[in-house]
Order: structure tokens, then C-alpha cells, then sequence
């Protein structure tokens, strides 16, 4: 029979009117998605665009930097485009020598997914034709918050060349009212876009461990903050200054923790403690 295709195959049997089709359709994916990708627009990494993708759609994706691709990814129904490209768009933010509105993005939903593998199918023709592209996805872009205890750990090098900018001005709901030092730090841990961890004393469950914060944050005294946005690193030393003596704040290139020692981090790029 004659209609073989270079992406399937045919196999006769000996049944009388019929035959056994394959497609093959990792072949056909190789062939056809980079020209996809490269036909597509790119949309700007912001929540309004990502917002507009369909839900749970499922496929793979290409970030870039000046039209530049620096990041090859896939998803699946559980993490679908929505879910994944918010993740990149919190990576991205308050990051130094990083400007999020240079950050797009290519989605291509695929029907047909299955198992395929479409990251290391792009990873490898984008690689191909431009040994440059696709730097973040061999430099830990993404990767999830290791935990305490954990910092000893070399960071990633996307962190060690783009590390937090604890000196970038963040506007607070808490603004200008006068706090206690663990609202503050609640306050602080869910409006950053990177891991900000501080000592608690909670016991049992760590769903909500952080709202309990340590007795000496829940006794020290209060701070009154300004009315005017605020930086990081302004909000950690004024809960260091009314702290008690012991405690610091480390600054790692992808995270700020705030603990009761004096602990030597071989990867800290810096160290607060009271004035």
C-alpha cells in the first residue's frame, strides 16, 4: 500500500480489507513545533495576558527576553498554562538587573499531548538552530524554596546572576498604620515574589505557622510605618531595631530569612542586624 507518510506507518495483515495505521507523532511534534512557535506572537509575561489563556489548557511554552527565548517548558491539565506562566511571572519579579516588561511569551496548546516529551523537543531545535537560546532552562529557573536548614546549598546560578532586590520600593496595604513587628512580617511574606522566612515558635502543623511568629516578634514593640511605599530592606531593620539583641536578617540570592542566630552562611550576600 501507498500511503505511507514520513510521520506513519502502515502494517498489511492478512485480513482481507484491513490494515494497521501508526502515526508517529513525537516525529510529526519535532518537525512542526518550532515552526509554530516561531510563527506565533509574543505576549507580554504580565497577569492580564496570562489571564486570558484558556483554563487548563495544556502544551508547551517559550519565555523570552528581548525576543530573546531563554526558557523552554511544558505543562500538563494539573498545572495548565495559567497556573505555570504566574509562577514564572513571580520568579521574575523584584529580581536586580531584571526588568519584568522585557519578559514574554509563546503558548502553544497541543491537543494531542499524551506523554511526549515537547520541552526536550524544543529545547533541542531551538538549542540547534541558536546555541545561545534557552539559558534558564540550565540555570534552575523555577525551582521550588528548599526549606530551612537548607541554605547552605549552593543557589542556582538564574539566582547567583539575578539575586532578590531587597532595595526595590513595595507598596503595602500596611502603610502608614502603626504595626507590631509580626504583622509586618506576615505582611511582608505573602506580597514578595520570592521566599521570605522567619523563626516561629508554633507547634504542629505548618499550615499556618508563620501567623503564630515567635513570642518576641509578638511582644516588641510596635512600627509605625510611613505613608509612602516602602523597601525590604527598610522594613526588616525596623523589625530588627525593636527586636531583641540575637536576631539578624541573611540575604541569599533568591530568598531573605530572618532567624534568632548567628548562623554562617557560606552563600549570605549580606547580613542586617539592629542599629
Amino acid at each position: 500500500m501507498d500511503f505511507d507518510t514520513p510521520a506513519a506507518h502502515v502494517e498489511d495483515t492478512e485480513l482481507s480489507g484491513y490494515v494497521e495505521y501508526e502515526i508517529d507523532v513525537e516525529k510529526v511534534l519535532r518537525q512542526e513545533l518550532p515552526g509554530v512557535v516561531a510563527r506565533a506572537a509574543i505576549a507580554p509575561l504580565t497577569p492580564q495576558a496570562i489571564a486570558a489563556l484558556p483554563e487548563k489548557a495544556k502544551g508547551a511554552y517559550v519565555l523570552f527576553e528581548d525576543g530573546h527565548p531563554v526558557y523552554a517548558g511544558k505543562t500538563d491539565t494539573r498545572h495548565g498554562f495559567r497556573s505555570r506562566l504566574a509562577k514564572h511571572h513571580n520568579t521574575i519579579q523584584a529580581r536586580q538587573g531584571l526588568d519584568p516588561a522585557r519578559i514574554g511569551f509563546k503558548a502553544v496548546r497541543i491537543m494531542v499531548f499524551s506523554n511526549f516529551d515537547v520541552e526536550a523537543i524544543l529545547i533541542k531545535e531551538l538549542r540547534e538552530k541558536d546555541p545561545t537560546a534557552l539559558r534558564w532552562n540550565f540555570s534552575g529557573f523555577g525551582s521550588n524554596d528548599p526549606g530551612h536548614n537548607r541554605e547552605a546549598q549552593e543557589p542556582a546560578d538564574f539566582d547567583k546572576e539575578r539575586p532578590v532586590d531587597i532595595d526595590k520600593a513595595i507598596i503595602s496595604p500596611l502603610q502608614g498604620r502603626s504595626v507590631g513587628v509580626l504583622d509586618l512580617l506576615i505582611s511582608l511574606k505573602d506580597q514578595l515574589p520570592y521566599t521570605f522566612r522567619y523563626e516561629t515558635d508554633a507547634k504542629g502543623t505548618k499550615s499556618a505557622y508563620y501567623t503564630v511568629g515567635h513570642i518576641e516578634q509578638r511582644e516588641a514593640a510596635p512600627i509605625q510605618l510611613p505613608d509612602a511605599p516602602f523597601t525590604v530592606r527598610q522594613a526588616v531593620q525596623w523589625a530588627l531595631n525593636v527586636l531583641p539583641a540575637g536576631w539578624r536578617a541573611t540575604v541569599f540570592p533568591d530568598r531573605v530569612i530572618l532567624y534568632r542566630e548567628t548562623t554562617p552562611y557560606p552563600y549570605a550576600l549580606e547580613h542586617l542586624t539592629a542599629e
